[in-house]
């Protein structure tokens, strides 16, 4: 595996793309095979508000890149919002951790059960514009891009999720792919232990950078 100083290096940015387009061409190949086609279409965005995680390092690094290049003017309100959603994931945990007894946890997954009710909560991406389209889109991580939809978009909704599972699903790579990616995870890791969008965003578009 080569070795580049950092994952913004445009050899690597070039290299990453190329992969990208590879990852795009066969999720086309497996939809193309089933019989129904998803229903994801520009400007519905209820998976937006999902809390992202299982964001590689790399990932993030080249996001907050894209957004200090592309929208500097945008980065304080976009930290703001990053910093004030980390904050309410950690109310809901708190609010968790004191209302669950162990009984309750050995039959739910406390983290399955945190997402859930963060994705409720309605809380928008801080990269999502006000049209409903993902302002990072050309950069945005395999994690949004793995998730679809085959069902009536009006399903995605946080508010459909307490009456019946979400239709999403996911169209991931093999465990080899995700192996190697992974090793670029660790390779270019600053934050150690973090996987979420948004709180690798506080940490790589701090205000020393923004």
């Amino acid at each position: 595996m080569r070795g580049f100083s950092s994952p913004t290096d445009p050899e690597f940015l070039e290299l990453y793309g190329n992969i990208l387009q590879e990852i795009e061409l066969y999720q086309r190949t497996v939809i193309s095979l089933l019989e129904t086609g998803i229903s994801c279409s520009k400007g519905c965005s209820d998976c937006c508000c999902h809390w992202v995680e299982d964001v590689n390092s790399f990932e993030a690094q080249i996001i907050a890149d894209f957004v200090l290049r592309t929208m500097p003017e945008k980065t304080g309100t976009i930290l703001k919002q990053c910093r004030e959603d980390c904050i309410e994931l950690d109310r809901l945990e708190k609010l968790l951790n004191d209302g669950l007894n162990k009984t309750t946890l050995s039959a739910i997954d406390p983290i399955d059960l945190l997402l859930n009710l963060f994705y409720r909560q309605h809380r928008p991406c801080p990269f999502l514009d006000i049209d409903g389209t993902c302002s990072i889109y050309p950069v945005r991580p395999l994690t949004c891009r793995i998730y679809v939809s085959f069902s009536d978009p009006l399903r995605c909704s946080p508010e459909y999720t307490a009456r019946a599972a979400a239709p999403g699903r996911l169209i991931d790579l093999s465990p080899t792919a995700n192996e190697i990616l992974d090793r670029l995870h660790f390779r270019y890791q600053q934050l150690e232990g973090d996987t979420g969008l948004r709180s690798q965003m506080t940490g790589y578009l701090s205000d020393d950078k923004a």
